[in-house]
Order: structure tokens, then sequence, then C-alpha cells
């Protein structure tokens, strides 16, 4: 790992744990998310995956909420693993019992402090508010020895009274005392400051976790500043799933936290990747291409300098190696062509080198490799993102043609008009050498489609200089990648009057482009084909 010298220059000035500790709430407050609803064997998956990656604890659900929340907590409960299986409960008894019913390892109870919450959802005073806490935080301690709780919305409530809210958890039997930002409506040394409140009057032996919402997208960074000002627990999510806009992702703060400070943890993080990419297929989320350390871009680069420099060493623009979190790519420079540089037009001379090296294409002149830089660059120009399979078709196409300096066609101007009530027209326009000098033509002619519109011009234009009838005989076209903007290749087979055949072929990603970039492709290598065997 690479990352900034200077963290370690403040870290001796902040209030670290040793260890921290995670709790993933992704079975609840994740499945909250809007479009996700797990089933019960699903659960079962996550729950056994999540302690495959070493979470300390995992809140399997709400008991209450469902009977299908009821029968996973259960069930879950049941598994034998070594997480910690906690259920939440409202400071509501019948709530609370729903939790010893399932026979969990611990509980987690909550209540909002904030007067917002206080007046316009629970009608309660504050001091009917720090009566319940104290009532049935005793309750749940009659029953669990390891009792959380949870003053929501902490971070829009008046300090004195959260902090007396916690307090009265704390007395009544809590050992964990959360500070969740509801909403994420506060800033990463405003919540640093509450929680440092926090440290100064709750026992040294009070675990205190911090649980960040991302509204503000300032989530990460909020459970960060928690961490550094005395908070040893975060509740977290895979890929950050949740209301409205997340949860904090537990991705983004594990690594954080083991890169950044090298902070101890339970967590196995080889298999990071590995829960996030599972994930994704039971949710059916996508996960974003540039999602943080996960995503499917967190490890490409397109950009010449970029790419040149991680060739040559990954941790240039790569601060850590994919390796290390479960992503399929080492730092060797085999795996780093071929699945860490994307091709496009920002792509450099040395980085595109070695990814056609890498397809095979080891022996290019310096006129096919500008030539195919070129194609790359223009097809990128258009918006197009192009795949492995697209560098190797344009690749290939490129290598069937004939050098430039034997070219006898060039073409230089391709429309094609057609519709509905409309026949399909094309007018081409080439330049032809002659004598060796070059002359400009213009051909125009119809057809049943634009494609057979397009070559009958083309056709018009060659039949003018008697080279000799050549007739198209077979034609196939086929996408390179998915799309309506994939790349299409197509394929001729072209025959003289003698009945001499040979095969052509060009990718665009317009099919009439590509339809007669292949036909002047094979019309130059016949008549270079010609020349040489008249010069014999």
């Amino acid at each position: 790992m690479f990352v900034s010298p200077h963290i370690e220059k403040i870290a001796k000035d902040l209030d670290l744990p040793e260890r921290v500790y995670i709790f993933d709430t992704s079975l609840r407050d994740g499945e909250q998310t809007p479009g996700i609803s797990f089933t019960l064997q699903e659960k079962i998956l996550i729950a056994t995956q999540l302690d495959k990656l070493g979470v300390d604890i995992i809140e399997a659900g709400m008991p209450i909420v469902s009977k299908g929340d009821y029968e996973a907590c259960k069930k879950i409960s049941k598994l034998g693993l070594n997480a910690e299986i906690t259920g939440l409960a409202r400071i509501s008894r019948v709530d609370i019992d729903k939790v010893i019913e399932c026979d969990m390892d611990s509980i987690h109870v909550f209540i909002a402090t904030s007067d917002l919450h206080l007046k316009e959802k629970l009608k309660m005073t504050r001091e009917e508010v720090l009566e319940a806490i104290t009532k049935e935080t005793e309750y749940a301690k009659e029953h669990y020895s390891t009792v959380e709780f949870s003053a929501e919305d902490a971070t829009r409530s008046d300090l004195d009274y959260l902090i007396q809210a916690n307090k009265a958890a704390v007395e009544a039997g809590a050992i964990r005392i959360n500070i969740p930002d509801t909403v994420g409506t506060i800033t990463p040394q405003g919540y640093a400051y509450i929680i440092r409140e926090h440290r100064k009057v709750l026992p040294k032996n009070v675990r205190i976790s911090v649980h960040c919402h991302d509204d503000f997208g300032l989530s990460t960074a909020n459970s960060i500043a928690g961490i550094e000002s005395g908070a040893s627990q975060i509740h977290s999510t895979i890929l950050g799933i949740g209301e409205r806009a997340g949860n904090v992702s537990m991705e983004e703060v594990v690594m954080s936290l083991y890169a950044l400070y090298g902070i101890k943890s339970n967590m196995k993080i080889k298999f990071l990747y590995e829960t996030a990419k599972m994930l994704e297929r039971m949710t059916g989320f996508e996960i974003s291409p540039n999602f943080p350390l996960v995503g499917s871009n967190a490890f490409k680069h397109e950009s010449g300098i970029h790419a040149h420099a991680v060739i040559m060493n990954p941790r240039t623009y790569e601060p850590l190696t994919p390796e290390l979190l479960g992503v399929p790519r080492t730092d060797k420079l085999s795996d780093i062509i071929e699945k860490s540089i994307s091709v496009g037009k920002h792509t450099g001379g040395h980085s595109l080198g070695a990814k056609l090296e890498e397809f095979g294409f080891s022996n290019l002149s310096k006129s096919q490799f500008n030539e195919i830089r070129t194609e790359v660059k223009e097809i990128g120009d258009k918006g197009k993102q192009i795949s492995d399979a697209d560098l190797f078709a344009i690749a290939t196409s490129v290598i069937g043609e004939v050098p430039e300096e034997e070219k006898t066609m060039n073409l230089e101007e391709l429309s094609v008009m057609c519709g509905i009530n409309i026949t399909p027209t094309a007018t081409i326009r080439l330049q032809i050498k002659t004598d060796g000098d070059w002359t400009e033509q213009v051909g125009s002619a119809t057809g049943v489609g634009p494609v057979d519109a397009a070559c009958n011009a083309l056709q018009e234009v060659y039949n003018k200089f008697g080279y000799g009838i050549i007739k198209l005989k077979e034609y196939n076209i086929e996408a390179i990648t998915g799309g309506t903007d994939a790349l299409g290749q197509v394929k001729v087979l072209l025959e003289d009057h003698k009945g001499e055949q040979l095969k052509a072929r060009a990718v665009d990603p317009d099919i009439v482009n590509a339809s007669i970039k292949a036909m002047v492709n094979g019309m130059n290598r016949y008549l270079a084909k010609r020349r040489i065997e008249n010069s014999k």
C-alpha cells in the first residue's frame, strides 16, 4: 500500500482505538432500501458470508416488523456463527419480547431524541422519553448481558439532552452507545465533536458506535471522523445499501481504516469483493462502475499518462493492490495489461501497444499502429467505450488492409439517404490512384437498402477505371459487442471475372461504413495482387 505519509503526523493527536468492531446492518437497515427484499434463504446466505468475512456483529433484522423478519432472526440465531447476532427493537416491551423469543445473542434498542421526532412522530415529552429509556433498557438488560442503545436522529438532537439520554441508557444497563446520523445532516467536524463530548462523560468501558447515512455524501468521512474521536464500532452495510441515499459502505470504511491508520479489526478483507458481488447478484442492483474499491473501474486506467505509469509501477495510480480485497487482478504486468488497461480516446501509444502485444499483434508496422490508434480515437470521440473484442477486431481489420503506399483507392466520403417511402440512395467520394497520381471520383446509385445502395455506388466508381469486373459474392455482418452502439464487423468475399476470390473485413459502429470499408479493403488487395502479378 502507498498512502499519504502526512497521516502519520496527525494520527498521534487523534483518539484512535487499537481495534475497531464492525456491526453489519445489511439485513436490517440495508433491506429497507426501496426495491430490495431478501428471502429467508438469501438472508441465511448473506449472514453466512458476513461471518466468513469476519464481521463482529450481524443485525439479523427487527423481529416485530413481520413474520418473515421474525423467522429470519430465529434461523440466523441458530446457525452457530462466530459473529454476534443481534436484533433491533424499539424502546417498547412488545418489541423487546420479540427479540427475546428469537433467542439472539444481544439486543439493540432505540428511540428518537430530537425535538422534531419527539413532537411530530412520538408525541412524547423529553421526560417521557427518558423514563421509557430507563424502564425498557432495564427490562432488556434482565434478558441480555449485551444491550446496545441508539438515540435515533442523534445529530439533530440537543446535545445536552442527547448526552442525558445516553447516560440514562448506560445507567440502565446498556454497554454500547450508538450515535446515529440518521439523515446524514452533519459534517465530519460536527460529528467528531459529538463523539468527543460523549467520551468525556461516558464510562471508559462503554463502547461508542457510529452509524452514518449518506444523504449528503458524507457517510464515510463522518464515520472515520467518529473513529478518530474515540468511537470504536461502526455500523455499515455491504455496498452502502440502505434507505434514501444509503448507509456508509462497509468496503469504504473498513479499507480506509485499514490502509490509512492500520487499525486492527476481525475483518478478512480478501473476501470484501466476493461479498459485494454476492450482494449485487441477490439484489439485482448493479455495482456502479466507479464505486470505490469494488466497482469495475476502480482499478482501470484509460488515460495514456496513467496507464503508462501503472504498467511501470501499479502504485503510481493505485494505492493498494486489488487482490488485497479479493479483486481478481494481481500486480503482474500481464494481469495489469489484460484487466486494468482500458482502451479509448485518451489511450496513449505505450499502453495501446502493450494491449495490442497482449493480443499477439507484436509485429505491427508504424503505419498499421497509427491507423489502429486513429480508429480507436475516432470511435472514442463518438462516445463508444472500446472493449477488448472491439480492439481485436479493429487490429485484425487494419492488418488485413493493404499498406498505405500500395493502396489504389481511399474512401473520402460516404452519404446515404433512406427511409419509409424513400428509395435508398448513396453517394460516394473516392481518391483513385492512376499512373502514380491521385484523382477524386464521385459516384451515386440506388439499392434495395442503404448497404446495397452504397455498394452499388462504389461499384459504379470502380467500373469507370477498367480494372476488371469484381463482384460481391458473400456478405456477413456481426456485432462485436452488445448494445445499439456496438462495433459491427463486416466480412466480404469478392470474386473477379476469372473466378478468383479474396476475403476482406472492416469494423465500424455504422454498418454501412463498415460495409464500404470492407469492400474498399478488398478492392485494394485485389488491385495490389494484380500489380504484383503483372510485374513478373
